[in-house]
């Protein structure tokens, strides 16, 4: 979804908050669909092409393939083996079977993200109010979050590495190409004025940061297996460990 497209919408969506959503829409083959107040459904190994929605939800189903997927206020789920160019939501989880193919990047702003085994994105994946769990795939730019966890297992990440709030999880001999970077958090106190938990970043057995590990806040508590490789850590002294995790 582009910027334009993405205003339109949003826009949309503020008039149409007070309207009852109807029953979803599936999309036909070959064709596209947008709507305002429709959930939309793509059939198992069907090809079509914008799939976009203000209020309701998206379903992608097994070997279904898209161009833009995008709604603002839903979730989207895709089946095993899925494709896409886009993948986009504001407010929800995206939720994706093994095998997935996505062009470019995927994106939620309050929701998680979760991927089958073997998903090969090629842009970044990014949320702001969310974790992000992958395994046995690639991404070949950024991965990163404001709030929530990064749990990545036998990574390929092509770019960086990022979150202000949380926990990263590298673990079974993933590779990030570029940085790890824990952002200094802007915010001074919790809830009721409490400190906010300490940022916990883990590099495990096996895995390697070709790049830097940058460790902007100084609460934060860094681990890096024995087997773990990394080029420089900055920031922060790491805690060196043997078992399968250190906490």
């Amino acid at each position: 979804m582009n910027r334009r497209t993405l205003a339109f919408t949003i826009a949309l969506s503020l008039t149409a908050a007070a309207m009852p959503l109807l029953a979803g829409t599936v999309v036909a083959p070959g064709t596209g669909k947008g709507t305002v107040n429709k959930s939309l459904e793509v059939e198992p190994g069907t090809a079509v092409k914008d799939v976009e929605t203000v209020n309701g939800s998206i379903e992608i189903g097994d070997g279904g393939r898209a161009d833009e997927v995008s709604t603002v206020n839903g979730g989207i789920r895709l089946g095993r083996d899925a494709a896409a160019q886009s993948i986009e939501t504001v407010n929800g989880t995206i939720r994706a079977g093994d095998g997935l193919a996505v062009a470019e990047d995927i994106e939620t702003v309050n929701g998680s993200i979760e991927l089958g085994t073997g998903a090969v994105v090629g842009g970044s994946l990014g949320t702001v109010n969310g974790s992000i769990r992958a395994s046995q795939g690639e991404v070949r730019e950024d991965v990163e979050t404001v709030n929530g966890k990064l749990l990545l297992s036998a990574m390929r990440i092509g770019g960086d590495v990022e979150l202000v709030n949380g926990r990263v999880e590298l673990m079974d001999a993933s590779v990030v190409a570029g940085d790890v970077r824990v952002r200094e958090s802007k915010r001074s106190g919790g809830w009721w004025g409490s400190k906010p938990k300490p940022p916990v970043v883990i590099i495990g057995a096996g895995s390697e940061v070709r790049g830097r590990i940058l460790i902007e806040n100084p609460d934060t508590k860094l681990y890096i297996h024995e087997t773990a490789r990394v080029a420089a850590v900055e920031g922060a002294t790491a805690q060196r460990f043997q078992a399968e995790s250190p906490e």
